[in-house]
């Protein structure tokens, strides 16, 4: 099969990476999906590399030699009040949010380069950009994960974009587990102005698009994907 490019997604067996790699597969991408054990459905031709990015990166010999996109989707998410929060909590969440995305980078740089062409997103949160309680730890180390990105787009530019998805809770399992479980849904959407929150396809679709051609003049962006709730203040319904 003749595939129209390449794509590394870090984090690609489960929830937005999951629904990313769906995407991609079903407009004839070849990808590659990096995450700690392989899905329990495996219904396409993707190659999945199970792998931990805090450790080093035995995977390297069975990537392509060119690369054309990589997302970054992994990261533990840490809540709990300022009071609370350790130290060792705040490292986890840089650990697995800003340096493993930053040695994942560097490491395939020169693959990316290769490509004469080629784009990088990463997935924040809306936590680094509006104070919410029990979000100190998750909202520093995705702030440093947004700085990362602007500096990196103007290191890598003109061929390399760098762009940044920030969501704000998707139904994921892990989103779900977070905030206690489906039935704290209905509370959670009405502090969205468009009354809802945004599926794991939707924050795909948005990386995927980044990724795209139809976004080939936008570098150094955070494209917010939160159903209003950063910017718009709504009447209770």
């Amino acid at each position: 099969m003749k595939y129209r490019s390449t794509h590394i997604v870090a984090g690609g067996t489960k929830g937005i990476g999951r629904a990313l790699v769906d995407n991609l597969v079903g407009k004839k991408h070849q990808v590659l999906a990096i995450g700690r054990s392989k899905p329990d459905r495996d219904d396409y031709a993707v190659q999945w590399i199970s792998a931990d990015l805090s450790k080093p990166f035995v995977f390297q010999n069975f990537l392509p030699e060119t690369i054309n996109c990589l997302t970054f989707c992994p990261g533990k998410i840490t809540l709990g009040n300022a009071r609370r929060v350790t130290q060792e909590n705040l490292l986890e969440a840089f650990q697995t949010n800003v340096l493993d995305a930053f040695r994942l980078t560097q490491a395939l740089l020169p693959r990316l380069t290769k490509a004469g062409s080629s784009s990088i997103v990463y997935l924040s949160s809306v936590a680094a950009q509006i104070g919410l309680p029990n979000h100190s730890a998750i909202a520093t180390a995705k702030a440093a994960l947004e700085g990362f990105a602007l500096a990196l787009a103007a290191d890598l530019a003109p061929n390399t974009r760098v762009n940044v998805v920030a969501p704000t809770l998707t139904p994921t399992d892990q989103g779900l587990n977070l905030v206690g479980g489906e039935k704290m849904l209905p509370v959670l959407t009405k502090r969205h102005a468009l009354q809802k929150v945004p599926a794991p396809e939707e924050i795909a679709g948005a990386i995927a698009f980044l990724h795209s051609k139809e976004a080939a003049s936008i570098t150094g962006q955070v494209l917010t994907v939160d159903a209003g709730l950063t910017r718009l203040k709504t009447h209770e319904k």
